[in-house]
């Protein structure tokens, strides 16, 4: 391969889980190596690829790996904030984001909820995932049903702008005539380590969601289909490289030694076992502590989070 090239990798599991350990040791075996605008100057270059990354069963069990940056309760929260909006109340002013960095605002400029769900076109306000939901009901073999985040506006002059750019689904039946919601997303940058679980997690519980309310569109069940993620630039940071190759003097193992270790029911969890976290992980974070925190969340956000902790008491729930 030509130095100069950033690699191309695709990746396939049945699961989330196992996408991601194919994916994190493809990028470390085969990324090219990179500087980031992150890095101090004690760090390696970044491992990058352009990856796509397949997952057959997004729900399919064990659905939650264990190596990740958060906690369990933290995940939940994450999830709602995706996708029912939980933190866009967060999100500081339009005068502020045109600031760019000159803002002394610490607010975030946007959340993925209020780009997909509330996109501001000047004066005009789009719900672009109620177009899906209406264009796919309308016809589900159209190849038009999508939702973009960037904003060429706001987005430039800020220092975290969104790293995804769009979500595409169809409609598609099986061999019984039943309806299956596929969708992908697109994303200009991604922390392999310790951010793309947590964001595919979230991102296929919105894929759900679309899924139940195009069902309840058509009037008949929607089931949930493979999920394909692409990055244009999928990255292991190389301040990560010491959690990624262990630390021999300490006697800490690196990933790959973990993975050589420990049985794959051992380095996972199914979604039975995480519900109660989600629900309240004991250490302040999950949907009941949440509703109790922010006293200042909108009542319709509210209300759809109280929902879904209700919905979360059930025994069969899948989180």
């Amino acid at each position: 391969m030509d130095p100069g090239n950033i690699p191309v990798l695709k990746i396939e599991g049945d699961t989330i889980p196992q996408a991601y350990e194919k994916a994190i040791r493809e990028v470390w075996e085969k990324g090219t190596s990179i500087r980031t605008e992150y890095d101090r100057p004690e760090d390696p270059p970044s491992r990058d690829a352009t990856v796509m990354i397949a997952v057959h069963q997004p729900f399919g069990q064990p659905r939650f790996h264990r190596s990740f940056a958060d906690g369990l309760g933290g995940l939940a929260e994450y999830v709602q904030e995706v996708v029912h909006g939980a933190h866009d109340y967060w999100v500081k002013p339009l005068e502020e984001i045109l600031k760019g960095a000159e803002s002394q605002d610490t607010r975030w400029t946007y959340t993925y909820h209020g780009r997909l769900f509330d996109y501001h076109i000047e004066d005009k306000v789009v719900d672009q995932i109620a177009y899906m939901i209406d264009k796919l009901a309308e016809a589900g073999y159209s190849r038009r049903a999508q939702a973009i985040t960037w904003n060429p506006k706001l987005d430039p002059p800020t220092e975290d702008p969104p790293c995804l750019q769009r979500v595409w689904g169809r409609l598609c039946e099986d061999e019984q005539g039943g309806f299956v919601f596929n969708m992908n997303t697109h994303w200009r940058s991604r922390d392999l380590f310790k951010a793309w679980f947590e964001n595919v997690i979230a991102i296929t519980t919105l894929m759900r969601k679309i899924a139940t309310d195009l069902g309840e569109k058509i009037g008949k069940p929607v089931r949930v289909g493979r999920y394909v993620d692409i990055s244009d630039s999928l990255h292991i940071y190389g301040s990560y490289f010491r959690e990624i190759e262990g630390d021999p003097e300490r006697g800490i193992k690196s990933f790959f030694e973990h993975l050589e270790s420990r049985s794959f029911e051992q380095r996972t969890w199914d979604s039975a076992f995480v519900r109660p976290y989600f629900i309240d992980d004991g250490v302040g974070k999950g949907l009941k502590p949440m509703l109790e925190r922010e006293t200042e969340m909108p009542v319709k956000v509210r209300e759809a989070v109280a929902a879904d902790l209700k919905a979360m008491q059930a025994e069969d729930y899948e989180v």
